[in-house]
């Protein structure tokens, strides 16, 4: 679970994860341009679920790099837990259980007033200016 760790982007009022990360992370053989449609079809919205963006992939096609653009989407971890569900895998299971604990930290009453008090310093900041 460490390397999901790496790859959770924070900011002060939610958490996402790259759905190409997650679907590397469950070890889905099916592939991603056709996976993540699927997934999408349980009834996950764009701009409230997910958003697209574009990042530039470099990978090994024998003896030479290849640099691309691809689509990845920013999930949120509620449609990633759902995510994690419908794959009905022990993989899954695990990940979705790492999302589940990840949540309750998330929410404790300390992390709660930590995220408030950077952003009441954000504001501060900005009328200072």
């Amino acid at each position: 679970m460490s390397s999901l760790t790496q790859i959770i982007k924070v900011d002060d009022t939610n958490m996402t994860i790259s759905a190409r990360d997650l679907h590397d992370a469950l070890e889905v053989t099916t592939p991603f341009r056709i996976w993540f449609p699927r997934m999408c079809e349980y009834g996950f919205t764009s701009g409230a679920d997910f958003n697209p963006n574009k990042n530039v992939r470099v990978q090994e096609e024998g003896s030479r790099e290849v640099s691309r653009e691809v689509t990845d989407y920013q999930i949120s971890i509620d449609m990633a837990k759902e995510i994690c569900m419908i794959q009905r895998t022990e993989k899954g299971r695990e990940i979705r259980k790492y999302f589940l604990d990840l949540e309750k930290a998330w929410n404790t009453p300390e992390q709660i007033m930590a995220r408030a008090l950077r952003m009441a310093d954000k504001t501060i900041a900005s009328l200072q200016d």
